[in-house]
């Protein structure tokens, strides 16, 4: 494979390496151990400290320093191990990633795998159970290898690279920027887990959540330490609050995006057009056009894709995919299993859906309800400004995610669909009756859309349920002017005491079209937007906002009666 010129941080075009991790910090001088190790031998592992408790960041270096080396190589592949302590089930796995890896070399450069691999090309073999066992694994050549586990097996010394605590300023430094502590919580919770970045996290998550309190923490992890620990046990480490785990929807969505990304049909742009062609055949008016996806990854494809399917609960949907996808991968010849794979969790989803699954026993004690999303993106659907709508709301979301880090299930609800129906109902129902807030993107054809109309009375009336003095209701509505309706346009009454909501340390709102800030690319005025409002929002995040009943959400006045005559 001849040397490609390109762009510094740009990957090689045979590569599935994740994006770079976040957060991830104070690790500079693992990396470039890393990069000398691996100038100097053909494998380096990658390990936790010996004796602690797991979750230092070995996976992450491994990523990181394939993002930051990338014009070392012209190939990088990770094959995640998966911790599995099966032999045999490690060679399935090991198999089926070195026959995606072979599939794309074949398309992309119509190059065997059947050659010595070349010193620039990179293997990554993550979250190994066994060191000692991936060895057989190890490809004929130069490759160079970068392996991850938590323990050493026999591997020597030399060819060891230990990935040990953070240091006191790389700590603070994390909880400060990323999860959005002061500099005396960070300080205090730095000191308190000893460098721990997987405790350090998990502590600061805790706090912004208001389950525990910095103090509380520091005092709770004294007295573990005080504790003698059992004769047969090292020493604890502090505990946090057990983490919620994931409902089985959450699950089989996560195990369903896995193998997607890393089945024959989402191997690249191109296998991926020719599966959504097959499933338009199969499921009309359900797939999303190509223009909407062309600008996305491919995780972004798969992700969208699946919000179709799950917030409609649209077995047919899922069904058509699961079919279509073995219908290509036979076609193809390669990837079986994770067709397989796919079709037992379709037909898991599908049951559970149509309600042939038994349910699982409620618990004794059931937990208050939770919001759906923290906001919910309002808005005039249209086929015109789909994608600019998308990309928006994406901003968006991933910000609001960042600044509240981690304190919601779900950031985000945006209905995507073009038309409103039964099927989909119920979860738009969901979301704004339950969500903390709405961003309605105004334009003129807003005030004279029913449901535009409906979200909009729907979050009115769960502020004014709390018969707060005038002024001092929560804030629930935050517009954004999408489109500015025409001069000659009057604004409806309703709108008028939400117009200005939008604010940040008495800064001027953005007067132009946001639209135009999307659709024109420009990134420095929609940046500098997003974060303001985003800012705005999470700063209302602490004030409580009502529920409002299912069974009222249709049966509320709809708004803006002063428009379209009065109706």
């Amino acid at each position: 494979m001849s040397p490609s010129r390109r762009p510094p941080r740009q990957l090689p075009s045979i590569s599935n390496l994740p994006p770079l991790p976040a957060p991830f910090v104070g690790r500079d001088e693992e990396i470039a151990d890393a990069h000398r190790l691996l100038m100097d031998r053909r494998a380096v592992l990658v390990h936790d400290p010996e004796g602690r408790q797991y979750g230092y960041g070995t996976s992450q270096l491994a990523i990181s320093y394939g993002h930051l080396f990338t014009q070392h190589y012209e190939l990088m592949w990770v094959f995640d191990c998966g911790r599995e302590p099966d032999p045999g089930l490690l060679t399935e796995r090991v198999e089926e990633e070195t026959e995606r890896l072979r599939a794309e070399l074949d398309e992309r450069l119509g190059q065997p795998l059947d050659a010595p691999t070349a010193a620039d090309w990179l293997y990554i073999f993550d979250n190994v159970e066994e060191p000692d066992h991936i060895r057989p694994h190890f490809p004929e050549g130069n490759a160079r290898i970068l392996v991850t586990s938590r323990r050493i097996g026999g591997w020597e010394a030399s060819a060891r690279l230990c990935v040990g605590p953070l240091v006191r300023a790389d700590a603070v430094r994390l909880l400060k920027e990323n999860m959005g502590l002061d500099r005396r919580q960070a300080a205090r919770l730095a000191d308190a887990f000893d460098g721990h970045p997987h405790q350090i996290v998990r502590a600061g998550e805790a706090v912004l959540s208001g389950s525990v309190t910095v103090e509380q923490l520091v005092a709770t992890t004294e007295i573990v330490r005080l504790a003698p620990p059992p004769a047969e046990r090292r020493t604890p480490s502090p505990t946090l609050p057990a983490q919620r785990s994931a409902g089985a929807l959450d699950r089989a969505r996560t195990s369903l995006r896995s193998k997607l990304l890393r089945s024959a049909v989402c191997r690249d742009s191109g296998s991926y057009r020719r599966w959504m062609a097959d499933l338009r055949k199969q499921a009309p008016g359900t797939v999303p056009p190509e223009a909407v996806t062309v600008d996305m990854s491919m995780a972004e494809r798969v992700d969208f894709l699946l919000d179709s399917v799950f917030d409609r609960e649209d077995a047919e949907l899922l069904q058509a995919m699961a079919d279509t996808m073995a219908a290509a991968t036979e076609t193809a010849g390669t990837g079986r299993q994770m067709a397989n794979n796919v079709q037992a969790i379709v037909e898991e989803l599908v049951g559970r859906w149509h309600g042939t699954q038994p349910a699982a026993p409620a618990s004794p004690a059931q937990p208050a309800e939770e919001p759906s999303c923290f906001f919910f993106t309002s808005w005039h659907n249209r086929d015109v400004d789909l994608e600019e709508v998308l990309r928006f709301h994406k901003m968006l979301e991933k910000r609001v995610t960042a600044k509240l880090g981690g304190r919601v299930k779900k950031a985000g609800f945006l209905d995507k669909t073009m038309k409103h129906g039964t099927t989909w109902e119920p979860k738009l129902i969901e979301a704004i009756r339950t969500t903390r807030l709405m961003v309605p993107l105004i334009t003129e054809g807003y005030f004279t859309s029913e449901w535009c109309r409906r979200e909009w009375a729907v979050m009115v009336r769960r502020m004014t349920s709390l018969n707060a003095l005038p002024g001092q209701e929560p804030i629930a509505i935050m517009p954004v002017f999408w489109v500015r309706p025409l001069g000659s346009w009057t604004m409806p009454d309703d709108f008028g005491p939400y117009q200005h909501w939008v604010h940040s340390e008495g800064k001027q709102e953005y007067d132009g079209d946001v639209y135009d800030l999307v659709a024109d690319r420009l990134d420095t005025e929609l940046n500098m937007y997003v974060s303001t409002l985003a800012k705005s929002m999470v700063a209302e995040a602490d004030t409580p906002l009502p529920h409002l009943r299912r069974d009222l959400v249709k049966k509320v006045p709809l708004a803006f009666r002063d428009v379209n005559g009065g109706l």
